[in-house]
């Protein structure tokens, strides 16, 4: 069970706990606790973990009270319990506001509980969490990456970490993009810097799922996030899988600057045998992102269209002959001319030999645009405007992306 701040308040000793402010922040996932006092406490955490003050240095300045939870709100905690008392007898109005509008729980605790039995059995919840998930991680490796035989056994324990063999699955793939560029660019070559934002995405994964409620299992596997999700009906759940997948990509983007992820959709199955099938599906999936050169990118392996026939091909060299006959000529033009003709074949035919919408892609006038349509005819002695000609040319630059050659 994954340890939330709405969770935590059915935990031994938390009974006179109460949350008095950002209930929409509810399933945030708690990932450690600190019990502070110092204000400037924020260069301290990581993100995700639930703070606990008894307002001893704060006491009744509400502003900065407010500062403190600004701070919190942008490392990305998970929430702040107020040890109400003495000190702060109650969380102001304005901090309650301030909280509401940005979904951040906080929680007041009565000064006569004891503080100590309230963090250890956090603690305790959290700490059983954690192994329970590495329990999960090499459950979920045996049956993606091993050749398991699917007993009685098998299903028992898929059970224990929240299968439910009536149920509909899909693999999701969650990939961090460019990572080995990102963390060369940052000069990043501290490895807990580099788990830590590995941690981040799966907390932001985590998040986005408690507020769709998916019971998900998952597993990171190097800079990717696997997960078996349910879904119900496919054709009426299949738009609700790509929300999912688009908050995770928002909340990845408000997390991070200049770092992104793409995610892979697999289909669906509702055998457990058939996850490992899902998981490539959805990892072939992101391999069509990676090649058409896309970032911050959804794509459900149903819709890769033409790409699943090259995955079944175990020879490329028709496919290479395909597209070397099909475009050389042009290449070859461009490297002669150093001209553009190549990249205006591929943006004619991405826009549906559309020539003006080409042209407005590429910054070029009509005309400049009508000019190189005429002369790429007459180098590929072809007709632009026939279809069956530029399907020919848009398989061929398909197989092109797909070989990495474009």
């Amino acid at each position: 069970m994954l340890i939330t701040c709405n969770s935590i308040l059915k935990l031994q000793h938390l009974e006179k706990m109460k949350v008095v402010a950002g209930k929409g922040g509810m399933n945030k996932v708690i990932r450690w606790i600190h019990v502070v006092e110092n204000p400037q406490v924020s260069e301290w955490v990581k993100g995700g973990e639930l703070l606990f003050i008894t307002g001893l240095v704060i006491k009744d300045d509400v502003n900065t009270l407010l500062q403190l939870v600004k701070d919190l709100i942008d490392r990305d905690l998970s929430g702040l319990v107020i040890n109400t008392g003495p000190y702060i007898t109650e969380t102001p109005k304005e901090v309650k506001e301030l909280a509401d509008k940005f979904d951040f729980p906080i929680f007041e605790l009565p000064f006569e509980v004891k503080l100590i039995d309230v963090t250890q059995s956090i603690c305790r919840a959290i700490f059983m969490n954690k192994v329970e998930k590495e329990s999960m991680d090499s459950f979920m490796k045996e049956i993606i990456f091993g050749e398991s035989t699917f007993t009685d056994e098998i299903l028992n324990r898929a059970s224990f970490y929240g299968y439910n063999s009536s149920k509909n699955y899909c693999a999701l793939v969650v990939d961090i993009d460019d990572f080995r560029n990102f963390i060369r660019d940052k000069k990043i070559t501290d490895e807990e810097a580099i788990i830590e934002i590995k941690q981040n995405i799966e907390q932001i994964i985590l998040n986005v799922m408690n507020k769709w409620r998916k019971k998900i299992l998952y597993v990171m596997q190097r800079d990717s996030i696997i997960l078996m999700m349910p879904v119900r009906e496919w054709n009426n759940n299949y738009d609700t899988i790509e929300s999912i997948a688009e908050d995770i990509i928002k909340g990845v983007k408000e997390k991070f600057n200049d770092l992104t992820v793409s995610i892979g959709i697999g289909c669906k199955f509702n055998e457990l045998k058939d996850f490992k099938k899902s998981v490539d599906q959805a990892q072939k999936a992101l391999k069509i992102v990676k090649v058409c050169g896309e970032k911050s990118s959804v794509k459900k392996y149903s819709k890769v269209g033409i790409y699943r026939m090259f995955f079944q091909m175990d020879n490329q060299e028709e496919m290479k002959e395909i597209y070397h006959e099909t475009l050389d000529k042009l290449i070859e033009y461009d490297e002669k001319s150093e001209s553009d003709l190549f990249k205006t074949l591929e943006a004619y035919v991405a826009e549906g030999a559309n020539l003006g919408r080409a042209a407005e892609k590429l910054f070029i006038h009509r005309n400049t645009m009508k000019y190189r349509m005429n002369k790429m005819e007459e180098i590929l002695k072809c007709d632009l405007k026939d279809i069956n000609t530029l399907l020919e040319f848009a398989e061929a630059i398909k197989i092109g992306k797909f070989l990495n050659y474009i």
